[in-house]
């Protein structure tokens, strides 16, 4: 049931996760238009897929990307790399979106090194309920490494908690709505 991604996947996973993010306060004030969240979840996980860290179920209704202890932070040659898909996807969006990329790296770089990243996890509209998230996160913390996201819709806070996690905290970003920082050991 639970497998790696792979190449053939990402467009069905990039359809999964502009669906989960579709009424997420975060995404839809960065990207308020579904082809715009769809083509960069494909440009992310073209990216991420090779790494080997994407994982989804037999159906593709659920995805996580993780990234790994140390893994977290883009090399400048995989940003050079990825500029020019990142435009094509964000369009006029860029500006923000890397505005908020670059508040939630400094987040980031206040926690103990040593842990899983879950960059992101989503489930499709049509499976949502169905355990196929919990099931992908709880594969992913089996590693026995602390975790740490970041969540970007309250409703998804007890979903987390639920998990073992704990918010760590609720940054003041310069604009746009909240995030919350959470950790699991």
């Amino acid at each position: 049931m639970i497998r790696q991604a792979t190449k053939a996947d990402v467009p069905a996973l990039a359809v999964t996760l502009a669906e989960a993010f579709a009424d997420d306060p975060v995404w839809n004030w960065l990207l308020p238009a579904a082809e715009r969240k769809r083509r960069l979840f494909a440009v992310l996980l073209r990216y991420a897929v090779p790494k080997g860290h994407v994982y989804t179920v037999d159906s593709l209704e659920a995805v996580t990307i993780w990234s790994p202890p140390g893994g977290w932070k883009l090399p400048t040659s995989a940003m050079v790399r990825q500029a020019l898909p990142m435009l094509y996807a964000a369009g006029s969006g860029l500006p923000r979106l890397l505005g908020r990329l670059g508040e939630i790296e400094k987040l980031h770089e206040l926690v103990p090194p040593e842990h899983w990243y879950l960059d992101f996890i989503g489930t499709s509209n049509k499976a949502r309920g169905q355990g196929l998230g919990s099931a992908l996160l709880e594969d992913g913390l089996k590693h026995g490494l602390p975790v740490y996201l970041e969540s970007s819709n309250p409703r998804n806070l007890s979903f987390y908690q639920r998990h073992g996690f704990q918010v760590t905290g609720e940054p003041v970003m310069k604009a746009g709505p909240p995030q919350w920082t959470l950790w699991r050991d």
